[in-house]
């Protein structure tokens, strides 16, 4: 009887052995749910979907309107990206799936609220992103409420950084449900370049972002005014658009400083690279908004420190995850024009640290951030969910 029993409990175990294994060797059905499709501007959602794609499992995409824009990236082309995408409101024929993948929090409500669809949740499993506004805006803040059906009846949440794991904590969200997992960028679109400070010709500065509040153009612009009365040979160059265009302008203008900022417009991916390639220091002075917008961790920030730039950015929401002040850049006080022109100072005065702050910028992300190894911790959470493994066991 006891040989018999342990019989049973072996043969089980190996049927689950290979239940499992079976599970982790077929490719996964993956719908994305996105606010509009092609989004310029979201490359890191992209490379999710390409990633994915690579390796082998079956991705369709879910948007709630077209956007109309005739600029997009090459490859939403070459994976026929286009032909993958459903615009129709739910609740639609639906592609069968393992995996509802959401690419905000927002979005995740949505689907939860809208009526016909909710049975056919009941059979997914539902992963959710927490990027940025969907979870730092004032809106939530003061009525973390209108997340808790999401909370309850979501699988899986993906906040960007530890920042914002925190605050779903903070708003109700099971810790057993939450796991970092932050956006990343394909290195090898970004090469490296050893940065020296130029004898003669002008030192450049970037950024690259939308003109929103959030990014902190105003303080860059005003540091650079600041600055421009003692280093005349520097350039700024603000890569991206957005509704505060006209301001910087004026705000350009007002500070006399036309011949040292120069608004780019919106760049393709081969032109930021180029601009980022023949610049020397990147800043990136995010700030709370007044309605609350956070950063999570911004890309812009890790494709400049893949390519060895000095990046400055402030003590704001995850950025200090990515930045270790003094080692892969340098940190500055919020909404503080004063302190980012003098970190700017320093660093123009010590060309002799550019090389070390720079290899550091690289194996962060390199280490970190990078897609390949983003992908492949999504598999296994995804492979997790669906053979109901213990979703925090593989990830530390």
């Amino acid at each position: 009887m006891i040989y018999n029993k342990k019989k049973i409990m072996l043969v089980i175990a190996i049927a689950l052995l290979h239940f499992v294994m079976t599970i982790e060797s077929r490719p996964l059905n993956i719908l994305f749910v996105v606010e509009y499709f092609p989004a310029p501007s979201q490359v890191f959602i992209l490379n999710l979907i390409t990633g994915l794609i690579d390796n082998g499992h079956n991705v369709s995409i879910f948007a709630f309107r077209k956007n109309s824009s005739k600029i997009q990236h090459s490859n939403v082309e070459k994976y026929a990206l286009l032909d993958r995408v459903i615009y129709k409101k739910f609740p639609v024929d639906l592609p069968d799936c393992d995996i509802v993948f959401c690419q905000s929090g927002s979005l995740g409500k949505e689907i939860f609220e809208m009526e016909g669809l909710r049975e056919w949740l009941s059979n997914r499993k539902v992963v959710v992103s927490l990027r940025g506004n969907d979870i730092t805006k004032n809106l939530v803040r003061e009525n973390p409420a209108i997340y808790k059906n999401l909370f309850e009846k979501g699988d899986l949440f993906l906040p960007v950084c530890d920042y914002f794991k925190k605050l779903l904590v903070a708003f109700g969200c099971p810790s057993e449900k939450i796991v970092v997992h932050h956006s990343a960028i394909n290195c090898s679109q970004f090469f490296f370049k050893k940065r020296e400070k130029p004898d003669q010709e002008t030192i450049r500065l970037v950024s690259v972002c939308r003109l929103v509040e959030k990014k902190g153009m105003e303080y860059a612009i005003k540091a650079i005014a600041s600055i421009v009365k003692r280093h005349k040979n520097i350039h700024f160059t603000i890569v991206g658009r957005g509704r505060l265009k006209t301001h910087l302008e004026e705000l350009i203008r007002e500070l006399n400083v036309a011949d040292n900022v120069t608004l780019f417009g919106w760049g393709t991916h081969d032109q930021v690279v180029q601009i980022l390639d023949q610049s020397h220091i990147f800043l990136l002075p995010s700030i709370t908004s007044v309605n609350g917008d956070e950063e999570g961790i911004a890309n812009a920030l890790k494709e400049a420190m893949a390519m060895g730039l000095v990046s400055i950015g402030t003590w704001h929401a995850g950025t200090p995850e990515l930045i270790e002040d003094g080692i892969s850049g340098f940190l500055v006080p919020q909404k503080s024009s004063k302190k980012l022109a003098e970190k700017i100072r320093y660093v123009i005065d010590h060309p002799e640290i550019w090389e070390t702050i720079g290899f550091a910028a690289r194996k962060k992300i390199e280490e970190e951030f990078e897609t390949k190894q983003s992908i492949s911790k999504l598999e296994e959470l995804f492979y997790a969910l669906i053979s109901h493994e213990e979703i925090h066991a593989i990830t530390e």
